[in-house]
């Protein structure tokens, strides 16, 4: 069966949630600064993505 708009929204949510904690374990984990740096920028990134795509999945009208 083929999905909605409002559950790939949901989907998106979730792998950008899955991103977010990879990149959380990634960037606790890393040793060069630069690298700490490059991942920490792309949580950011993810970060911002999350609030944005939870913010589309709150405001979503059936």
């Amino acid at each position: 069966m083929q999905q909605n708009a409002k559950d790939q929204l949901q989907n998106a949510c979730s792998q950008l949630q899955n991103a977010q904690t990879a990149l959380n374990q990634a960037v606790s984990s890393v040793e060069k600064a630069s690298n700490k740096q490059e991942i920490q920028n792309t949580l950011n990134a993810v970060q911002n993505a999350v609030s944005v795509a939870n913010n589309a999945m709150s405001n979503y009208q059936d």
